[in-house]
């Protein structure tokens, strides 16, 4: 059903190609027209969609100075309005920002088949009506049977479910300042990536969390089946797997002299066949402790930086967690670091995890993932100066990851300091309240789509409220973010509560 809603007329030297005045009707259906509604018009070129952008109420009883005077001094005021109607003189005026021309491949306008700018402006007299839902949900880019349901589109109150492949394949972001909500509306992703239909098509998740907030799922009866959580202190990188210039990955200081003489002694190794390929940084200290050829300084620096790598206990013989054989299709993995806080150990660990992903789904030996970082900024920083071990890895598969479908969510409360380049290859992004203004100019610097207009905008969103926008959407919607099916016991813990129940132990 079509709801007629106002007529175009003009106001301001409008209406003009970007936008157009429309006089709103004086309702008595319930229908409550407010700013941020989707409506259209029919224009020359075709169906014209536009959402409210302002609304002004005017009333030319009370544009006249003497006539408010008046009003003011009367002791009755009522008298005067039972003599003239001034609320007979009051109407609102919304003001449209054009969004685009929808062409539909048919006279029943069922499928649209482009959508285009507009050249041409609506022409005065014509007549505005709300955008229905099945309209919406085609402009906008999102899929009614298969997508994921994160919330509402603000005001028109219709569900944004979101297209799983428009938002994975191309890399996205969710960026905000802490307490914004970027933890709960993961969780919301997650929610709808492991309980969707099988038969829909769903990649394994990885997920690094930094402070231990997505353990709670493990808990969960409904997921248990589809979560597994790794913690980090029994995890292992395979030394073997290992060559010479990974040593130098971790430890920088090792010079090209000392790679060449360590390459000497990991080929012994390998060829050693009481090792039978499984060895550790203990043993290539052995060998080379124990071998008399080679410079002794060479040696001895060598045995510093390998020694100083031994000491963070995260090389052994062979991988653990193997990967290759614990990741699946619609299953989430999670590395749990909140035990860890060497920032070093950590970004290893990450560095790791990256590469084996990227090298084992580029052999196709692991299904199509989606890998969720949390406090991208402590892993991919943007300083020169920060040279995060794990920084190379994750802008490679920004870069390079959708085209083996290894998807890439970066989640950070500090966009100045992730890197660029990983931030411009997020197609898409999830912006929650940002107040920052240097985090604001660093977001309309990485991406085209976010401008002043929308960086004014996202400093004042509240809880619960963000702006999807880029590739996941033909354009940009504000959504209200629903709440989570599946809920930690601690979330709603006060801090008052939080201290009457700690206990020295």
């Amino acid at each position: 059903m079509t709801i007629k809603i106002g007529i175009v007329f003009n106001y301001l030297q409008l209406p003009d190609v970007s936008k157009f005045p429309f006089v709103i009707n004086k309702r008595r259906d319930g229908v409550f027209i407010r700013k941020g509604l989707f409506v259209y018009t029919k224009s020359n070129e075709g169906f014209l969609i536009g959402i409210i952008e302002k609304i002004v109420l005017l009333n030319e009883y009370f544009s006249d100075a003497l006539t408010i005077k008046a009003y003011n001094n009367n002791n009755n005021p009522n008298i005067l309005k039972g003599l003239f109607p001034s609320d007979d003189f009051e109407f609102a005026i919304a003001i449209v920002k054009c969004l685009g021309i929808i062409k539909f491949k048919d006279d029943k306008e069922k499928e649209i088949s482009k959508i285009q700018r507009m050249t041409y402006p609506a022409s005065p007299g014509i007549e505005v009506y709300l955008v229905e839902e099945e309209l919406l949900n085609k402009f906008l880019g999102f899929d009614i049977e298969h997508g994921l349901n994160v919330g509402q589109v603000k005001v028109s109150n219709f569900n944004a479910k979101i297209s799983m492949d428009r938002l994975l394949n191309k890399h996205f972001s969710i960026l905000a300042i802490s307490g914004a909500g970027k933890s709960y509306l993961t969780s919301i992703l997650i929610e709808e990536l492991i309980t969707r239909d099988s038969s829909f098509g769903t990649p394994a998740i990885i997920l690094i969390d930094v402070h231990g907030e997505y353990s709670y799922l493990k808990d969960l009866i409904e997921l248990k089946d589809k979560v597994k959580i790794q913690d980090i202190s029994y995890f292992q990188i395979a030394v073997p797997n290992l060559n010479e210039y990974s040593f130098k990955k971790y430890q920088e200081q090792i010079s090209n002299v000392q790679i060449r003489e360590l390459a000497k002694y990991i080929k012994k190794l390998k060829k050693d066949d009481k090792k039978k390929g499984k060895y550790t940084l203990s043993d290539i200290l052995d060998i080379i402790e124990n071998e008399s050829d080679g410079n002794k300084s060479t040696k001895q620096a060598l045995i510093g930086w390998l020694s100083e790598l031994d000491h963070l206990t995260l090389f052994g013989s062979q991988e653990n967690p193997s990967l290759n054989k614990i990741i699946h299709k619609q299953e989430i993995l999670i590395f749990n670091l909140q035990k860890e806080i060497s920032i070093r150990k950590k970004q290893i660990i990450v560095d790791y995890i990256c590469s084996r992903l990227f090298y084992l789904r580029r052999m196709n030996r692991i299904p199509p993932f989606l890998l969720i970082v949390e406090e991208a900024h402590q892993f991919c920083p943007e300083a020169a100066h920060s040279k995060a071990i794990s920084k190379p890895i994750i802008e490679m598969i920004a870069r390079e990851g959708r085209k083996f479908m290894a998807c890439l969510c970066l989640i950070s409360q500090r966009p100045k300091k992730l890197s660029t380049t990983a931030l411009s290859q997020c197609n898409s992004k999830m912006v929650l309240n940002i107040k920052n203004p240097y985090d604001l100019k660093h977001l309309m610097d990485s991406s085209e789509a976010i401008t002043q207009e929308y960086a004014s905008m996202i400093s004042s969103l509240g809880v619960g409220e963000m702006l999807l926008m880029g590739n996941a959407v033909n354009y940009p919607a504000f959504i209200d973010i629903r709440e989570r099916k599946y809920k930690p016991q601690f979330e709603d813990n006060s801090l008052a509560q939080v201290c009457l129940k700690w206990q020295n132990k």
